[in-house]
């Protein structure tokens, strides 16, 4: 007789990358060994719930909460999720990222309910003051009391951890993110993708994806594209995302005279298209969890060129997929750009080889296989079997 599938109860940020890494994975479930509920936080949660409502097994509950520290708001989000699990259940709670990571395992105080945990990048990251490394790093050790298994999304994130004390070893386990091979099999009319962007067929284009904010530092990028565009003119620079410091990035591209080959194609939902038109792909972030645009750059064949910071200089093999250059110099990314863009065979081979690793090393099966291991084991039983 088959055992009981597991019920394992999902909570995360609506927004941003988790977001979109919280749907995938829900959607890849095995739902013969698997039913999932999800608890989607953030103001904007509604969107995301109907979604993933209409995935067959799946329920899904959506709770308003702010991204910044608001006591009394963030109390009723607490009670709301206490009581959520002690009405239900669940055999699992996975919470991803901080603030609802930290909810989750402070409602799951008494339940016996194992808890497991992914920071995705915790707050505690590279490009944090020192007050909120202090303020972060001391919630994460002691909120890591109430956790049976922290996933890291990538060694340094695992390695960060241990550098503050946060967690035991036998707590972590490295479950590398994986990326969807399929979206980048697909030919694309990169003159009829570039065309819609107001960029000529025929041009080398250097581009991006990310939200215009600033863990992204999209001014180095700009900075670079100028002294990129001093020697190469006739190249193009693409930037896909939107965000807060998007005015000012326009502003700082006209002072420097690059508004006839710097473009910004907003927010899009086609990125494999987007950089399936690209040439070289570039990610000059100042702090990273484990990016999952890197690998849909390599997964699309295309040379990267990135900060060395954590994941990203774990993703990308230095002077083999592509080139790592210090965070914050904008002189550096050029010359690392330039040396591609002057050298087509190297860029090809790059290219080839990140596809390559993609495929061997970071697939998407690989992921979700790992994640459902994880979840029977801290269950302590083997589900779906006779």
């Amino acid at each position: 007789m088959g055992k009981q599938r597991l019920h394992v109860f999902q909570v995360a940020k609506s927004s941003g990358g988790v977001g979109v890494y919280v749907r995938r994975l829900v959607e890849a479930l095995d739902q013969e060994k698997f039913r999932v509920t999800v608890a989607c936080l953030a103001e904007g949660a509604d969107q995301m719930a109907a979604e993933l409502s209409r995935l067959d097994g799946v329920r899904t509950i959506s709770i308003p909460m702010k991204d910044y520290i608001e006591p009394f708001s963030d109390l009723q989000v607490c009670m709301k999720l206490s009581e959520i699990i002690r009405k239900n259940d669940f055999d699992l709670i996975h919470a991803h990222t901080s603030k609802p990571g930290f909810f989750a395992r402070l409602a799951a105080i008494g339940t016996g309910i194992p808890v497991i945990y992914q920071p995705a990048n915790f707050a505690f990251h590279e490009g944090a003051s020192r007050q909120e490394v202090l303020l972060y790093s001391t919630i994460e050790r002691i909120a890591a009391h109430l956790t049976e298994k922290i996933i890291a999304v990538c060694d340094g994130e695992r390695d960060l951890a241990h550098r503050f004390s946060v967690g035991a070893d036998e707590q972590f386990v490295t479950i590398h993110t994986g990326v969807d091979l399929q979206p980048f099999n697909n030919s694309v009319d990169r003159a009829a993708v570039r065309a819609s962007l107001g960029i000529p067929a025929e041009a080398l284009l250097i581009g991006t994806v990310a939200r215009l904010v600033e863990q992204k530092a999209p001014q180095d990028f700009i900075r670079a594209a100028e002294l990129v565009h001093a020697h190469f003119p006739e190249i193009h620079f693409l930037w896909i995302g939107d965000g807060v410091l998007e005015s000012q990035s326009r502003a700082l591209v006209a002072s420097l005279g690059l508004n006839d080959v710097f473009h910004f194609g907003g927010y899009r939902e086609d990125a494999p298209a987007i950089l399936k038109s690209l040439d070289c792909f570039v990610l000059s972030s100042r702090w990273e969890g484990f990016p999952l645009v890197v690998l849909e750059a390599m997964a699309a064949g295309l040379p990267v060129v990135a900060t060395r910071v954590i994941g990203s200089s774990e993703a990308i093999c230095d002077g083999e997929t592509g080139l790592l250059v210090p965070v914050g110099d904008a002189k550096a990314l050029a010359d690392a750009i330039e040396q591609i863009v002057s050298n087509p065979v190297l860029a090809h081979t790059f290219g080839r080889s990140a596809r390559l690793r993609a495929e061997n090393i970071f697939p998407y099966s690989k992921m979700v296989a790992r994640i459902e291991h994880l979840y029977e084991e801290v269950c302590g039983q083997s589900v779906g079997g006779s």
